[in-house]
């Protein structure tokens, strides 16, 4: 099957006709083969800046098309971007659901804690600074009647308990020892991250958006 020959021919930097295989016409519009249209345009496009008489065949059409698709910056930003969206939601719904079925199984028990651990963290070692952080040891007895002493690991800057405090632990009945003092602290910290990564998903997917309308304008 012969190539086709496409022209556009221009007056006063305006294109007065488009012509396929020889065969003219006014407009865009008026080619019947929509694939002809979309050849005839991006000749149109490509031809903007160096108008007069554009002639190639479907060889130099290919060639300018596969040019255009190649990868750019912005197809890699928007790649990696919507990567990051949907790992940080993924990472937020994983962890929504551990926390519910979590917090589905546990139980309550009183409890007292026995002793308070400090750990020496550096927080700059740069500057050589030292923070103490304060972890609860509790002590309480689960369903299985056994008596249990943990740590928890959920600590403070400042010692919000002290020893011989009474508590109400929530505990997960088959595994005792995953144990935290039930209240409105720990209870908050349980949902930082799924917050976090909730959180960064949905920016990074409006930035997708917002870079996708940008595009296309």
């Amino acid at each position: 099957m012969p190539k086709k020959k496409y022209s556009i021919n221009w007056e006063n930097d305006e294109p007065v006709s488009f012509e396929v295989n020889g065969v003219a016409y006014e407009s865009l519009d008026d080619v019947p083969d929509w694939k002809d249209r979309d050849k005839l345009a991006a000749m149109l496009h490509a031809s903007a800046d160096d108008p007069g008489d554009v002639k190639f065949d479907e060889k130099e059409f290919e060639e300018l098309r596969k040019a255009a698709e190649s990868p750019t910056m912005e197809r890699w930003v928007l790649g990696g971007f919507s990567a990051i969206a949907v790992i940080m939601l993924l990472v937020s719904a994983m962890s929504i659901f551990s926390n519910v079925q979590k917090i589905g199984r546990e139980e309550s028990a009183p409890g007292r804690v026995v002793d308070v651990a400090v750990e020496r963290v550096v927080v700059n070692e740069q500057e050589r600074i030292v923070r103490d952080f304060y972890f609860p040891v509790i002590e309480f007895i689960p369903i299985d009647g056994r008596k249990r002493t943990v740590q928890v690991s959920e600590g403070s800057d400042a010692p919000f308990y002290e020893k011989g405090d009474e508590i109400t632990v929530a505990y997960d009945p088959e595994h005792p020892l995953d144990a935290r003092i039930k209240s409105s602290d720990s209870s908050a910290l349980m949902w930082v991250l799924p917050s976090i990564t909730g959180i960064l998903g949905i920016a990074f997917a409006g930035a997708v958006l917002v870079v996708k309308k940008v595009m296309a304008v």
